[in-house]
């Protein structure tokens, strides 16, 4: 005979750690909790930054279509190194007669501008800086760019044919202030 209070061996299994299974177990859940938060974070991160870099993109490609536009204008003047004013600011295919699509989904929200500038000025040659802006997808996605252009004109004296000359000999981004 057995006692009240004494168990007999092999009778039933002693469960002396029911509820530390329940431990490792929250433990691993919410580890892969925070893994799986930390991945959707970065993935909005990358997002993020990668619609940032596509609006830059696109304003800087709105800038050199400014450039190329105020080449142009630059080539249909009579005399380029006698600018007059350098605060005037020109839209996009105001002078050239180009057109820049601009307001839709993927373009820039407005044409680009430029404006013209001399550097220096000699008899017959000069330097003139062309500062073009364009604008992303947002208004507030701006890139500026400069492009220095060397032109060489032909004396009013020349006994033989000349041709004036204009080359770029400068390009860079100006960063906002």
């Amino acid at each position: 005979m057995t006692k009240k209070n004494q168990s007999t061996k092999g009778s039933y299994p002693s469960y002396g750690c029911r509820g530390f299974i329940l431990l490792p177990c929250i433990l691993l859940t919410s580890i892969l909790l925070v893994v799986s938060m930390a991945t959707l974070r970065l993935g909005h991160d990358f997002r993020t930054l990668t619609a940032g870099y596509a609006d830059r993109l696109i304003a800087s490609e709105a800038a050199e279509a400014a450039l190329h536009d105020a080449h142009q204008h630059l080539t249909m003047m009579d005399d380029p190194l006698s600018l007059s004013s350098n605060d005037v600011v020109y839209e996009f295919g105001s002078v050239t007669g180009d057109s820049f699509p601009s307001g839709g989904r993927m373009q820039s929200k407005s044409p680009p501008e430029y404006q013209l500038e001399l550097v220096s000025a000699y008899q017959h040659a000069g330097i003139v800086r062309i500062t073009a802006t364009g604008s992303g997808v947002l208004v507030t996605t701006r890139f500026v760019a400069q492009a220095d252009y060397a032109i060489q004109l032909c004396p009013e004296d020349a006994a033989e044919p000349c041709q004036r000359q204009l080359r770029q000999i400068a390009w860079r981004e100006r960063l906002n202030d």
